[in-house]
């Protein structure tokens, strides 16, 4: 019954266009997402940019606490992530416990502030754990400003790439 609910929760997942867990965007939807978005700011002149958001030693999170704090620990990740953009950006998972955020008419100076605010509550703020503790998570972030180049695949290896300095630099920046 658990594993029929569970994949019954994935269906209607996918047909929503959101992650079930996390409430995210789907990566199955970036593609389309991006390239309109690309190609509205390169036909108005209007800022783009992305946030990779990487959830520091997420792993450890999952070894310590069981796979099912990890999961609530990434449903709280994606809160507080969507409380700190506007409705008119994108929020995606991108992978296990990789967020990508799409910024529309945001300069990568105004990237930065989102970044940098949605990185401080995250390691400010208590996650709530399924045995009832608490912990704090720290995440690592990079941003990539769209300069023209039409293909989405560019602006996404370009934050990916941003994303490696805060990651061997001591995270959580």
């Amino acid at each position: 019954k658990f594993l029929i609910n569970d994949l019954f929760q994935s269906v209607v997942g996918l047909e929503n266009g959101r992650d079930p867990l996390t409430r995210a965007l789907n990566r199955r939807f970036l593609p389309t997402i991006l390239s309109r978005e690309i190609s509205l700011a390169t036909s108005s002149g209007a800022a783009l940019s992305l946030i990779m958001l990487d959830v520091d030693h997420f792993k450890s999170i999952n070894d310590q606490f069981g796979h099912s704090a990890g999961d609530v620990v990434l449903k709280q990740v994606a809160e507080i992530i969507s409380d700190n953009v506007r409705l008119s950006d994108f929020v995606f998972r991108y992978g296990g416990e990789e967020f990508l955020i799409v910024l529309v008419e945001t300069s990568p100076q105004e990237a930065h502030v989102v970044a940098e605010r949605i990185r401080e509550q995250l390691a400010t703020r208590d996650m709530r754990l399924p045995s009832g503790g608490a912990m704090r998570v720290t995440a690592s972030l990079g941003i990539a400003a769209f300069s023209d180049h039409p293909d989405y695949n560019e602006l996404i290896e370009t934050a990916d790439k941003a994303l490696y300095d805060p990651k061997h630099s001591g995270r959580n920046c």
